[in-house]
């Protein structure tokens, strides 16, 4: 596993995210220090916390990403980023989170996302996933990949994925470990149909320090996301020990 990615959501305000921050650094040093190996660790912080955090990180422990970010680089849309915007404050910025496209975000508009991010030199993290289990979810997985990465050239553009069935957010258990090798593995072998020559693929849904070693283990998968367990600095660097095994 190589990425440990952090989604906030809308928690934290200004002052708890820098003190948050802070002491996963603090744990980070420590570990290193002792010859650790870390994780490529991704943070994203909701947008008011982007500028004080970026001058606090330090990115060889750490580095930030944004959450959401609009297609147009400006125009009359109150309320809304730029991913232009976000150059020099992030180098990644998740697009289609299966929250967003629940609240009416289509595939149009997230391949829209994906272009706009690659465009501005930064790299997009591409959520998929099915809504519900079943039968069907390989193939809108697989839809989803597809349309989200419809207006960039992989074989030119970096694009991480996550594997984030919708039916696994927040829920009390995560999708079975057997399950998440099986789609991941079919997420990689379409990807590579699409000329990304060494596809990224990470699970997020439900993950913490308790299940992390069942995903750490699987070979296919190149990372994990975390929202709860990613708000509490001692939880969060036991699932980077975890990881490490």
């Amino acid at each position: 596993m190589i990425y440990l990615l952090a989604n906030w959501k809308m928690h934290t305000t200004v002052d708890q995210a820098v003190v948050l921050v802070q002491a996963v650094q603090q744990g980070l040093r420590e570990r290193t220090s002792r010859g650790q190996q870390l994780p490529t660790i991704i943070i994203c912080p909701p947008f008011v916390s982007l500028v004080p955090l970026r001058a606090v990180v330090d990115e060889r422990l750490v580095l930030l990403g944004a959450q959401n970010c609009h297609w147009d680089t400006d125009g009359a849309h109150t309320g809304e980023i730029s991913a232009a915007m976000l150059t020099g404050l992030v180098q990644y910025v998740l697009v289609g989170h299966s929250e967003r496209r629940a609240a009416g975000e289509s595939d149009e508009q997230i391949a829209k996302k994906v272009a706009a991010v690659a465009e501005a030199g930064l790299t997009p993290i591409l959520f998929v996933g099915e809504d519900e289990p079943g039968a069907g979810a390989r193939s809108q997985t697989a839809h989803r990949l597809r349309q989200g990465t419809s207006r960039i050239d992989l074989s030119q553009q970096a694009v991480l994925v996550v594997y984030e069935p919708a039916w696994a957010i927040g829920a009390d258990r995560a999708a079975d470990a057997e399950h998440v090798a099986e789609m991941v593995a079919g997420l990689k072998d379409l990807l590579r149909r699409l000329k990304v020559s060494n596809p990224e693929v990470l699970y997020g849904g439900t993950v913490k320090k308790e299940n992390i070693e069942q995903f750490a283990r699987l070979d296919v998968l190149d990372g994990v996301g975390a929202t709860r367990a990613s708000l509490d600095a001692r939880e969060f660097l036991a699932m980077i020990d975890r990881m490490a095994g």
